[in-house]
């Protein structure tokens, strides 16, 4: 623990010697959620962050993952390029692209759970609130928020005035985004808001050599429309309605090999090296040209693989929130169902060849009902109780298609997955006196999914399917018993202490239990035993933390530190089949593994205009599964947990500069850089990642604060930062790189009204 002290040391030393003057007035106060009530950011004993309207402005935030750049221990990345986002907090993650996988992390959209990774990429408009909650949120917010859970609160129709905003972006690539809404009260009872985003970009960032074009092109289409009744200060009904669509082209990769020649593997991947110039996949392709922006992918018209092939991603839904108020007593219900439909061709290993590449079709639904009942007496004991139950559909329609053509094998999957969840929880908070409070809470939960699949082998490819089944849930042979049905309840609990010192100061300790249910593999699986079900998977924390108010309400400095026991991890790894003789690569429970680290965060006002914000991090993860592959391919694995960086470190700073006119110049910058860590969790030290990410924008504000206008640069640096890997290693020598943006520099005009 020694590194950390001298960590956090040195952002106290940077607190003392920033000591603001006395003409600067205190931070804005932040209010949040994150306990199914409205309360300040630094009266809640959780660590949280928060950012709202102005914060999204000034990083010029638009998708899910970009809030992980000004959040220490939240790592944020898109599997298979851009769509399923992977959330991973503290270390505490799926790693998972199988629409029939449910994260470790639970992502809320208006309070409401997204059942599915494929529906986790919200689109950031019309935003009031994100709300990032680290560690497990099983009593409040429930089913697999192991990690934490992560709510983004949209704007509500107001019934006080109308209000709007239009904004237009154009930057490179031929990028053009615009956003609008309008919003305000109809009658005396009534109030609503529309918003809508768009995100159009005409030139790709990849050069395609096989086709001669560059990949990369968007088309983003999202809306949203709500109706508010309030006839009452005790009543109100919201509804909203949304949907979105995305015709987008999918991401293309960077190729890696590792075979030097087939069955042997090249000298450098062995020595923790990528050299495309000695390694090669088992075809003995290799990219050389040095350009992490090029390569040479397939482009064949008689399949979904080739460059004119876009997303077809579609999400429809809607929301009643409803509440009523009696006296002492809050109640909410929240009413909430949609279904998305994804259709995503994947050029997977980024070679000329059908290779190792995809079609992934998914439907899937979802429906959900929740109820509370709190307390809002002001007195020394709070309290909420509630219920929920849901019920979604994942499957693959049409099926799914594995092109190996090149290597003589096509592949088709179907399954369905149908789940019901269920439960009841309570959270309780005395104050037991003017400085301590106890907080006691759990939830009761109940899981039940069922589960059919069938992969098989297309021996005739064309126009038709003729298949040959190798595998299913339950067995086509009927040899292997499996049970293609999960029944799971369980229990978590909080128990919390709280120290209020004076109105500056609280520090905090608590013991909490996550747990996430079991399920089953949705992958293309060639034997039906990988089909059995993986069990559940549990987490013990302990968190201790300080939350401080310093010099004047100017500064607040957020602790925190935790050590965590995770048991059941869910993952990819071989295991020795129990009806055949051999190895098989199960989705299964890991044995253990050990999580600790710590976070700190410091806002400073320094000046009236000037502001900064640091955020720093470190994390110590330890996969103790005796299983060998973790080990690696060579025996020299650290065995690290997935996207779980060693340390981080952010910054923002917001410098306003007044004009004699009454307007203002506005200066913003942040920067977040991620240590050394690993995408997959067989972790090759040829593939192990560190990211710095630098931003930038200057704004002309007008004096009546309407007009904002901006030049803003992302990735200024020009950084090759990694979101993530596949692949890599094993007898076929594939793997790939996927990598962000490069530098996009652009023009913002935001009008409100």
């Amino acid at each position: 623990m020694k590194h950390r002290s001298h960590y956090f040391g040195g952002v106290l030393a940077v607190l003392v010697a920033w000591a603001p003057p006395a003409g600067a007035q205190g931070l804005e106060e932040v209010v949040v959620t994150a306990q199914r009530r409205e309360q300040g950011l630094n009266d809640v004993a959780i660590a949280v962050n928060a950012f709202g309207v102005e914060d999204i402005k000034d990083l010029g935030y638009v998708d899910v993952t970009q809030i992980a750049h000004q959040t220490p221990n939240l790592d944020i990345k898109y599997a298979w390029g851009n769509s399923m986002p992977i959330f991973t907090i503290r270390g505490v993650g799926m790693n998972s692209f199988q629409a029939s996988d449910t994260s470790s992390v639970g992502l809320y959209v208006d309070d409401v759970f997204q059942t599915s990774v494929a529906t986790m990429g919200a689109f950031l408009y019309d935003i009031e609130r994100v709300e990032v909650l680290k560690g497990p949120q099983g009593t409040l917010f429930g089913r697999n928020t192991n990690g934490g859970a992560v709510n983004y609160l949209t704007r509500a129709p107001s019934m006080e005035e109308s209000d709007g905003h239009v904004r237009v972006d154009f930057a490179r690539f031929n990028r053009i985004e615009v956003e609008g809404a309008v919003g305000g009260p109809i009658s005396d009872n009534w109030a609503g808001r529309v918003s809508f985003t768009t995100m159009q970009q005409g030139d790709g960032w990849v050069y395609d050599r096989t086709s001669g074009e560059d990949i990369g092109e968007v088309d983003i289409w999202a809306a949203r429309a709500q109706l508010l009744y309030q006839p009452s200060d005790d009543f109100s009904a919201r509804l909203i309605v949304f949907g979105s669509s995305d015709r987008s082209q999918p991401v293309y990769f960077q190729h890696i090999g590792t075979l030097a020649s087939p069955g042997v593997p090249c000298q450098a991947f062995m020595e923790g090296r990528l050299d495309p110039n000695t390694c090669f996949d088992l075809l003995g392709y290799s990219d050389t040209d040095g350009d992490p922006y090029a390569g040479d992918y397939t482009n064949r018209l008689d399949t979904e693989i080739n460059a004119d092939a876009t997303l077809k991603n579609d999400n429809i839904g809607a929301t009643l929130i409803i509440d009523k108020a009696w006296g002492d007593l809050d109640f909410r219900s929240i009413t909430s169902g949609q279904t998305y439909d994804r259709f995503q061709p994947k050029e997977s290993d980024g070679t000329v060849a059908l290779f190792v590449d995809f079609l992934f079709a998914s439907e899937i639904s979802a429906l959900s009902q929740e109820v509370r009942l709190s307390s809002n007496a002001e007195n020394n004991f709070s309290w909420i109780v509630g219920a929920q139950i849901s019920s979604d559909t994942a499957e693959e329609s049409p099926d799914r298609i594995g092109y190996l053509d090149d290597l003589g094998v096509r592949f088709g999957l179907r399954y369905k997955q149908e789940r019901l969840n269920a439960g009841i929880y309570g959270q309780a908070i005395w104050r037991l006196n003017d400085q301590w409070s106890l907080e006691l809470g759990g939830r009761f939960l109940y899981d039940d999914v069922d589960f059919s699949a069938t992969t098989y082998i297309d021996v005739d490819p064309g126009p038709g399917v003729t298949e040959f089944v190798l595998a299913g849930c339950p067995d086509p042979a009927g040899v292997i018993p499996l049970a293609c049905q999960t029944d799971d309840t369980a229990f978590t609990g909080k128990v919390g202490l709280e120290y209020r010192a004076n109105d500056n100061l609280l520090a905090y300790g608590s013991v909490s239990t996550g747990y996430k249910p079991g399920g089953f593999n949705g992958g293309l699986n060639t034997n039906s035993e990988l089909y059995t079900p993986f069990l559940e998977e549990e987490l013990l924390a302990l968190e201790a933390g300080l939350k401080v108010t310093l010099m004047d309400g100017r500064a607040q400095l957020n602790l925190a530190v935790f050590d965590y026991d995770y048991d059941g991890l869910q993952a990819a790894t071989p295991r020795p089949a129990q009806n055949q003789a051999g190895i098989l690569n199960f989705l299964t429970n890991l044995e253990s593994a050990d999580i600790s680290g710590a976070e700190a965060e410091l806002r400073v006002k320094l000046t009236e205009n000037l502001e900064v914000n640091l955020g720093a991090s470190v994390l110590d993860t330890k996969n103790n599964d005796p299983g060998v592959n973790f080990n690696g391919d060579f025996g020299d694995s650290p065995r690290k947990l997935a996207n779980a960086p060693e340390n981080s470190f952010n910054i923002a700073v917001a410098w306003d500069v007044p004009l004699s006119s009454g307007g203002r110049v506005r200066f913003f910058t942040d920067y977040n850089y991620e240590g050394d860590h690993f995408k997959q969790i067989v972790n090759n030290p040829a593939l192990e990642v560190s990211n710095k990410l630098w931003n930038a924008r200057v704004s002309w504000i007008s004096p009546d604060e309407k007009l904002n206008v901006a030049v803003y640069g992302k990735n200024l640096s020009d950084e090759i930062y990694r979101v993530d890997d596949l692949g890599a290693g094993g007898a076929l020598g594939w793997g790939v790189l996927v990598l962000g943006m490069p530098r996009v520099i652009g023009v913002s005009a935001r009008y409100d009204f």
